[in-house]
C-alpha cells in the first residue's frame, strides 16, 4: 500500500508516539522497586503501565506494519493515560480538590507556607519573607503546572493526529480490499 507524503509523515509521528510512551511507561513501571513506595499504590502502578507499556508496543508494531487495529488499541489506551495526567494536572490549578474525579494518579497539594518555614527554620527571616516565598513558590507551581497542561495539549494533538491517521488507513485498506474483490469478480465473469 503506497502511503502519501503526509501519510508518511503522520506514520513517522505515529511511530514516534509509542516509542516515547513505551520508555516512560517502562521506567515507570520499574518505579515500583524504589524505596519508600507504598505497596498497593505500586502494585497498581505497575500492572497500569505493563498494560500501558504493552499498548505502546501493539502501537509501535500497528504503525510500522500499518495495522489498524493495534494502532486503535493504542490510542485508546493512551488516551485513558492521558485523561488521568491531564486530570491530575488541572487539579493542581483548580481552587478545589478534584481527586475524585482521577482514581489512578494521585492528586497533588502542596502546601507552600510548610515548604517556606521548612526553608526558613533556623534562619529566622521575618513574616513578610514567608508571605513573599510563599507567594513565589504558588507561581512557580502554577507556572510548571500550565507548562505541563501545554505539554499535554501537544500530546493530545498528537494522539489524535495518530488516530486520524489510522481510521485513514482503515479506510484505504478497505478500498483496497473492495477493489480486490471487485477485480476478482470482474475476472471470474470473464472467464465464463
Amino acid at each position: 500500500m503506497a502511503l502519501t507524503r503526509e501519510q508518511a509523515q503522520t506514520r513517522f509521528l505515529a511511530i514516534l508516539l509509542p516509542s516515547l510512551t513505551l520508555c516512560t511507561h517502562t521506567l515507570l513501571a520499574l518505579s515500583f522497586i524504589l524505596p519508600g513506595s507504598e505497596q498497593y499504590r505500586a502494585y497498581w502502578s505497575l500492572s497500569y503501565n505493563v498494560i500501558a507499556a504493552g499498548a505502546s508496543v501493539a502501537g509501535l508494531i500497528g504503525a510500522v506494519r500499518l495495522l489498524p487495529p493495534l494502532i486503535s488499541a493504542y490510542t485508546l489506551i493512551h488516551t485513558t493515560t492521558l485523561s488521568f495526567v491531564t486530570l491530575a494536572l488541572t487539579n493542581i490549578i483548580i481552587p478545589f480538590d478534584a481527586g475524585i474525579l482521577n482514581p489512578v494518579i494521585p492528586s497533588w497539594y502542596v502546601d507552600e507556607d510548610a515548604i517556606c518555614r521548612d526553608i526558613d527554620a533556623g534562619l529566622g527571616w521575618d513574616e513578610a519573607w514567608l508571605v513573599k516565598c510563599s507567594r513565589n513558590f504558588f507561581t512557580v507551581m502554577v507556572v510548571v503546572a500550565w507548562s505541563g497542561l501545554f505539554l499535554m495539549f501537544a500530546q493530545w494533538w498528537a494522539l489524535w493526529t495518530v488516530r486520524r491517521w489510522g481510521r485513514e488507513i482503515r479506510i484505504v485498506r478497505a478500498r483496497v480490499g473492495r477493489d480486490v474483490e471487485m477485480g476478482k469478480e470482474g475476472n471470474e465473469k470473464m472467464v465464463y
